[in-house]
């Protein structure tokens, strides 16, 4: 993968246990309430659970994003990068590897709650296709704010990709 905006180049590819102290890391930068390791060990062995990583150059895990699937549904769960590293397009390849893996196992759609007020988390994914289809009011208590619910058809992505 090419480098983006000056940074080191990176690559995707799904977590293994391995890479448990990187998520951990990730979960404590990134969000007020973190996963635990032993819902990370559960997470990796669930076979209706994605967790896919992006590694930049020395092999360190710089994001990840966590899904499952239920029935024919792609629910994204969790996706972080570095803070350092943000806006950098990390998190794009990581929704865009989201995407090919949901459209390859049958999923019709992904959906997702995400801040309202997270400004570049909602531009990213409105970039990519997806819409608001709800509001969840005071969702996340650190700090309260309401979750917008957003949905991609995988099966519209992919005719605006041909």
């Amino acid at each position: 993968m090419p480098p983006v905006e000056g940074r080191l180049s990176w690559k995707a590819r799904s977590a293994d246990l391995g890479d448990l102290d990187a998520l951990l890391s990730l979960e404590v930068e990134g969000f007020g309430r973190p996963w635990t390791a032993a819902m990370y060990r559960e997470e990796l062995a669930r076979e209706s659970s994605w967790v896919e990583v992006v590694v930049d150059e020395q092999g360190e895990v710089v994001g990840f994003v966590c899904a499952w699937q239920i029935l024919d549904a792609c629910h994204l769960l969790r996706i972080a990068t570095r803070k350092a590293l943000r806006n950098g397009g990390i998190a794009q390849t990581l929704v865009r590897r989201l995407i090919d893996l949901a459209s390859r196992r049958g999923c019709s759609h992904i959906e997702l709650e995400v801040a309202s007020q997270n400004a570049s988390a909602l531009a990213l994914y409105e970039r990519l296709g997806f819409v608001a289809v709800g509001r969840r009011p005071r969702y996340y208590s650190q700090p309260v704010d309401d979750a917008i619910l957003m949905n991609l058809s995988l099966a519209r992505a992919a005719a605006e990709d041909t």
